[in-house]
């Protein structure tokens, strides 16, 4: 993490920056493009965003479960397209950065902000936010905002937004009534014959929020719920032995997290690896994780668990054999240790 000016190019004189709601869906889908890296609107309803802009990325109440916004992200106007025949144009963001924690509304310093720009009524956010959720801001509003917030720039915060939670998807597991499990679809490569694709018609358990959130990796924690309770399923199923989730009972360093039997009652030792994104290769594995897979007393599968989705409860999974040598995969090395001599 580092502040957020060091992530934004330097400012200009009559630096411009905006607040941009983010959300807006319309039967059920995005309004307009709308991610970390751009964001859609119409001119014929706002003409004041212009390249150069400095932005924080906002979620309104009305889409919050809990009906109060955040403050999440932000980055740079570099570019703008031309407009199409109904005004609507999309916004390059560049510098991109994800706020860690998100500034939430009820927060003291948010509550208690002495605004330049704008005015704002106390007790009340009633009238504050624009109509079309693009709000100018003075360039010092925007600075005494960011100078106490943490900034991850997206290029680097990949792999933590894939580990933490969102706010939405947090309200997505505490509500109830909408956790229904996940459906799975089970992409694997059978080496012995051509390439096939199978599809899991089953559902994962509800997931236990209060559990997951003591974890260091939620998703890998929903990962795991995941694919022990599809292997518990399938043991019932065949009647043969339950399968144990050995990183929760035994500990995380074993090397796999999920001890598993067969249909020939062979042991194996299956490590899950977990992803928000629809990337299937690019996961990082321990050097413990490598070097029990290549143990050959025991078979060792990953099961890559990507595309998950907490909204639509829906994943896909492709396993990988072991064991993980320069033979079977191409391994790259991402970090190296440094001690004195």
């Amino acid at each position: 993490m580092q502040k957020i000016l060091e992530i934004l190019p330097e400012p200009v004189e009559g630096q411009e920056a905006f607040i941009l709601d983010h959300g807006k869906m319309i039967d059920g889908v995005l309004k307009y493009k709308d991610d970390l890296n751009s964001y859609g609107w119409n001119i014929n309803q706002f003409k004041k965003l212009k390249v150069g802009a400095f932005v924080l990325n906002r979620h309104p109440q009305k889409i919050m479960k809990d009906k109060k916004f955040e403050i999440y992200a932000g980055g740079y106007v570099e570019s703008i397209s031309k407009p199409d025949g109904e005004g609507n144009v999309v916004a390059k963001i560049s510098h991109a950065f994800n706020i860690v924690p998100p500034l939430k509304q009820g927060d003291s310093f948010l509550e208690t902000f002495e605004w330049d720009s704008k005015t704002k009524k106390p007790t009340t956010w009633m009238h504050f936010w624009l109509q079309y959720g693009m709000n100018p801001i003075s360039y010092t509003d925007f600075l005494n905002i960011i100078e106490p917030l943490n900034g991850v720039p997206v290029s680097k915060s990949v792999a933590i937004a894939e580990e933490i939670l969102s706010s939405l998807e947090a309200d997505e597991l505490k509500n109830e009534s909408g956790n229904k499990g996940f459906k799975i679809e089970f992409t694997e490569d059978d080496k012995m014959h051509a390439k096939k694709v199978r599809k899991y018609s089953g559902i994962a358990k509800k997931l236990d929020f209060d559990e997951i959130q003591k974890s260091k990796n939620e998703i890998g924690a929903i990962g795991e719920e995941i694919v022990f309770d599809m292997l518990l399923n399938e043991a019932k199923v065949l009647g043969s032995k339950y399968p144990i989730h050995v990183s929760k009972i035994e500990g995380d360093g074993l090397g796999y997290d999920i001890r598993h039997w067969d249909e020939l009652d062979n042991e194996v030792h299956i490590e899950v690896k977990a992803t928000k994104s629809n990337y299937i290769d690019g996961f990082e594995m321990s050097s413990n994780e490598v070097f029990m897979s290549q143990n050959l007393d025991y078979k060792y599968l990953i099961y890559r668990v990507y595309d998950l989705d907490i909204s639509s409860r829906k994943c896909k999974i492709k396993i990988y054999e072991g064991p993980i040598t320069e033979d079977n995969y191409r391994l790259i090395e991402t970090h190296v240790a440094v001690y004195q001599k």
